[in-house]
């Protein structure tokens, strides 16, 4: 399967190279940091991270990328963040660019995979602050009891990203 197969079928939007390096920074990586990159897909993210000096623990589904993130240095865990059984509060940082679909239920386990004093950084869409469901209210309300910090990126992110693959 080539990189546009693989993107349509999966529903996969890798990140642009300098929304990798925004995430890495914001991440604060220090020599030796625990990291879990939950949902790896084509490495750029985890590698960077790798290259910054964590110890870069990785999760993907997809059955194709799974052996180009081992054959790139990363060590697999599992194929399904969701379900990944010893994960608590294991990490020193999570960095993630989830699946849209499933964001928010990426953002709050990632959350529980942190050691005390842990950081998450996770790239999601707009969509929990566009709409006023309970649903997104909830995940909002959270946000802020934990002491988030949102940051804005730009609209229409992705648009250019699969040429990057």
């Amino acid at each position: 399967m080539n990189n546009c197969e693989i993107l349509k079928s999966w529903d996969l939007f890798p990140s642009p190279s300098w929304v990798v390096e925004l995430l890495v920074e914001a991440a604060n990586i220090k020599p030796g940091i625990s990291c879990l990159e939950p949902s790896a897909g084509f490495g750029k993210l985890a590698t960077s991270l790798q290259q910054a000096g964590a110890i870069v623990e990785v999760i993907e589904p997809i059955p194709e990328l799974q052996t180009s993130l081992s054959l790139q240095g990363l060590l697999l865990i599992g194929s399904d963040f969701l379900t990944t059984p010893n994960l608590g509060d294991r990490y020193e940082r999570v960095v993630q660019n989830p699946p849209f679909s499933q964001q928010i239920s990426h953002v709050k386990r990632a959350y529980q995979c942190l050691k005390v004093g842990g950081r998450l950084v996770s790239l999601v869409s707009h969509s929990p602050w566009q709409y006023n469901t309970s649903f997104y209210k909830q995940f909002r309300y959270w946000l802020n009891a934990v002491n988030a910090q949102v940051q804005d990126l730009p609209w229409g992110l992705f648009v250019n990203s699969v040429s990057e693959a």
